[in-house]
């Protein structure tokens, strides 16, 4: 059991299978014989300090790049370094990026910021210092748009991580705390290279880009019937009104689409399905997040996403969780407006029920229930319900046809064969 706990929480934490037997499960043994068993186990999460050598290296590419980024995973959250890295991005002044769970360890409306300038960067950036964060589909494999001559320096405690994909120019093995330690302890002593017009060109993209979503947001606020960006004109200045409440968010367009509109300010504040982009997660995200923090919950999911693990909401119910559920109802995944390719009368596969009532599933089991229609009851029912730390279900109807394929499914149909309404 120590074996297995400590494996759970040292090094990469996550869950560790553990096999025991049926005779061993239904074993019985003399209590006092059991007591001499148990200790305390020490030292259960060793620090990893990194080489000095692979800490010059990277120091050495970071302070000669022209065109840096700081690309900050979930990693960098699961280990409690905002500090560590706020000391890094300003002490340099070298723009950072963050992935959808690293949201929130720096403000994503920092100065610094360049959450929207996600291309400019694959194909532009020099030297790329991943903290906490891997090349793997989410960031195209190291390939795409990337640019081929990029170097990257990445901080991992898993040298298993290392070369994947891409070459690491400077990998620098250890726990994040010490690389981190390390790194700015040596950065002093090396001037920086970087082109003072990166940072500018890079904000100038940002602004140009908040410009756009903002023009999004409010040329859709009083849509009729509601679309998402409708919907997200309402949640968004409640959410950011409320930094403190835990955002899980799971969907197609209902995921893409709240990353992109609602800021995050505070580290691990944000859950969705991240790497292995596993629907269903929204529900237990709930539970664990609630329970482990006391913190209000608000779920903003997909009518498919919450459909994959919504009667865990009675769950949420029976134990008074402090959670509320906003479920985007536009009758489909990605939309409601599918076509059945076999004409049999049966719907599309991506089609669900547009009309469905999924605040009853609340009032089932004694929650508080919205049936929401316009932008202003959204917003004040929203309000309400994180006010109220009670379980709350938000159904939000929008249109049918709010949504589009994002996941580039369509390109794997043939096209040139059928003409597919996805």
């Amino acid at each position: 059991m120590v074996r297995a706990y400590r494996a759970a929480i040292s090094g990469r934490p996550g869950g560790v299978y553990l096999d025991i037997t049926t005779p061993c499960l239904g074993a019985i043994m003399n209590m006092a014989d059991a007591e001499k068993l148990f200790y305390k186990p020490v030292d259960l999460v060793p620090a990893m300090v990194p080489s000095e050598e692979s800490v010059k290296r990277a120091v050495e590419l970071i302070s000669s790049a022209k065109k840096p980024v700081f690309l900050i995973g979930k990693g960098a959250a699961y280990a409690q370094v905002e500090n560590k890295v706020k000391q890094l991005v300003e002490s340099t002044g070298i723009p950072f990026y963050p992935m959808s769970m690293a949201k929130g360890l720096m403000p994503d409306n920092h100065p610094l910021s360049a959450i929207s300038c996600r291309s400019t960067i694959m194909q532009q950036a020099d030297v790329v210092v991943l903290i906490g964060a891997r090349l793997n589909w989410l960031l195209s494999r190291g390939h795409g748009k990337w640019n081929s001559d990029t170097k990257f320096v990445q901080l991992d405690i898993d040298p298993q991580e290392i070369d994947i994909n891409r070459p690491i120019a400077a990998p620098v093995i250890g726990d994040l705390d010490s690389s981190l330690t390390a790194i700015l302890s040596q950065l002093g002593n090396h001037k920086t290279s970087m082109d003072p017009a990166w940072v500018t060109q890079l904000q100038a993209e940002t602004k140009v880009k908040k410009a756009k979503l903002d023009e999004r947001l409010q040329q859709n606020a009083s849509t009729q019937p509601m679309n998402h960006w409708t919907a997200l004109s309402a949640i968004k200045p409640v959410l950011e009104s409320n930094p403190d409440v835990i955002l899980v968010n799971e969907g197609a367009n209902t995921l893409d689409d709240t990353r992109d509109a609602v800021n995050m300010s505070l580290p691990r504040h944000r859950i969705d399905c991240a790497t292995w982009a596993i629907m269903g997660m929204g529900m237990g995200s709930c539970i664990g997040a609630a329970m482990a923090t006391g913190k209000s919950v608000v779920a903003v999911e997909g009518d498919s996403a919450f459909g994959f693990s919504g009667m865990e909401f009675s769950t949420i119910c029976r134990f008074k969780l402090p959670v509320t559920v906003v479920i985007f109802n536009n009758g489909g995944i990605y939309n409601g407006i599918g076509v059945n390719m076999s004409n049999d009368g049966d719907p599309a596969p991506t089609t669900l029920d547009v009309n469905a009532r999924f605040d009853k599933i609340g009032d089932a089991f004694g929650a508080q229930t919205y049936y929401v229609t316009n932008p202003a009851d959204l917003k004040n029912a929203l309000s309400e319900a994180i006010a109220s730390k009670k379980p709350c279900l938000i159904d939000v109807q929008l249109a049918a046809d709010s949504g589009k394929e994002s996941g580039h499914i369509g390109y794997l149909n043939p096209a040139s064969l059928q003409n597919i309404t996805v």
